[in-house]
This record gives structure tokens, C-alpha cells and sequence, in this order.
């Protein structure tokens, strides 16, 4: 399908591994122009150049600590110098640590709603003006399904999503007659490096084997397997576009079937 996205200026943050370089490669198979954010200059020069290598157009990158209030307005501006506009932002930046409740420090909540949902937030509040402007804008937040169905043992993560969740559906209305679009996409467990850590971290946290910490997942997920990144990507180049021009303030949720909720 053509998503119409050909020449589309889009900004993805944690542009440089999983579900961020996902969503930036298949963006950039519809032709889309990118700017790439992340903290590790390394990492995203060689992201940019695998893209490059693979067909992709204009391709930017700019690392960037979004957990500091002003670098999200430098990434922004960046955006603009390189196109002139700013069309898309997909934000997938930020991780969170697992854990037994009572064994997990405050930091890591700190740092849990520091990167994910500030850093979101910042992001969002600083492309807003050209957007507004132009009165077109398409925003896509990778969430997570633990937002609307908490897991014991993912909480900092769970409550950064479902708060993530929160400003989806009340900043969409605010913008809407803009002709900005606020959604989001809510991954269940994804096979990317951030879903190796936290199987890492929760298996050491409790004694287990990383095997038997995921398999204790793999039982609650009807399809019994990961998601895998690209399926995921094409969700989020799907609400990038024009196609769902009709929906706003909306998730929507590929975990395999994991959320016990009505359809």
C-alpha cells in the first residue's frame, strides 16, 4: 500500500535501535525524509547509514538527551533547518526496568517518567508550533499494553505508559481543529534488545532463568510468540499517514491477543 508519505518530513526519536529504527526503516521505504534522535551519536550515524545503503532519501541525525528539558526544542529546530517543516513525529524513545515492587528503588521510577514520558511530552510540545502552524501534523507514540493492563512486575513502566496513554487522548482533542493527529501504538512483548533487558533484569531480580521468566509471559499471550519489530513499524507507518486521517486520540494495541479486553 501507498501510505503517501513520499517526502514527508518525519522526526523519530530512539531512532537508532528497535522498534525506532523499525519504524524509521519502514518510513523510509514510503519515502518519507528523516531525522533520527537518540543519545548515541555512534549508534545513530551507523543507523543513518544503513538506511542510506538500503535506498532511504534524506536521512539527518542529531543525538540528543531528552530527559534535559531544552534538547527536545534543538531537535525540533534541527528538523526544521533540514526540511523546512515538521509532518511526523514518532516518539520511541525510553526504557524502564522491571522488578519486585518493594526491591525497586525510587531511581528507577525517576528515570522511567525522566526519558519515556517527559522526554514524550517535551517532544511533542516542541514540534506543536509548526505544526499548528502548517495545520497538519501526525504524531505516533509507541506506548506499550502495560499501560492498559499493568504487570506486577513491569510497574515504573506500566505507569509511564498509562500516563503516556492519558496525554494521547486529551492533547488530541485540543489540537484536533489544527489538523493535528495524536495516537498511539501499544506493543505487547516485542522482540527487540529493550524486551532482552528486562527479561535480563527481572530474571536476575528473581532468581529464574531469563527462559522460564519469558515463558511465564509466552503462557498469556494467545498467539504464544514475540511480536516481531517490523510488524509493529508498520503500525505506526499506517497511523503516520493519511490512511487513518479519521482517528485521533485512539492506541492501538499488537500484543498477540495479551489484553483481556473487550475488542
Amino acid at each position: 500500500m501507498d501510505l503517501g508519505l513520499t517526502d514527508k518530513a518525519a522526526i523519530v526519536t530512539g531512532g537508532n535501535k528497535g522498534l525506532g529504527a523499525a519504524s524509521a526503516q519502514q518510513l523510509a521505504a514510503e519515502g518519507a525524509r528523516l531525522l533520527l534522535t537518540a543519545r548515541d551519536e555512534g549508534d545513530l550515524a551507523a543507523e543513518a547509514e544503513r538506511l542510506r545503503g538500503a535506498g532511504a532519501g534524506a536521512v539527518e541525525t542529531i543525538a540528543a538527551d531528552l530527559t534535559r528539558p531544552e534538547e527536545a526544542e534543538r531537535v525540533a529546530a534541527a528538523a526544521l533547518d533540514a526540511f523546512g517543516r515538521v509532518d511526523i513525529l514518532v516518539n520511541c524513545a525510553g526504557a524502564s526496568q522491571g522488578g519486585v515492587f518493594w526491591d525497586i528503588p525510587d531511581q528507577v521510577w525517576e528515570d522511567s517518567l525522566a526519558l519515556k514520558f517527559m522526554g514524550t511530552v517535551r517532544m511533542i510540545r516542541a514540534v506543536l508550533p509548526a505544526m499548528r502552524a502548517q495545520k497538519y501534523g501526525r504524531v505516533v507514540t509507541v506506548v506499550g499494553n502495560t499501560g492498559r493492563q499493568p504487570n506486577p512486575r513491569m510497574l515504573p513502566g506500566a505507569a509511564a505508559n498509562a500516563a503516556l496513554l492519558a496525554v494521547t487522548k486529551g492533547l488530541a482533542e485540543e489540537v484536533a481543529g489544527d489538523g493535528v493527529v495524536i495516537n498511539a501504538v501499544n506493543p505487547g512483548p516485542t522482540r527487540t534488545e529493550r524486551w532482552q533487558t528486562l527479561m535480563q533484569n527481572l530474571a536476575a531480580s528473581t532468581g529464574r532463568s531469563v527462559a522460564d521468566v519469558e515463558g511465564e509471559f509466552m503462557k498469556e499471550i494467545p498467539m504464544a510468540r514475540l511480536g516481531e519489530p517490523d510488524e509493529i513499524a508498520r503500525l505506526i507507518a499506517f497511523l503516520a499517514s493519511d490512511a487513518a486521517a479519521n482517528m485521533t486520540g485512539t492506541s492501538v494495541t499488537a500484543d498477540g491477543g495479551w489484553t483481556k479486553a473487550l475488542a
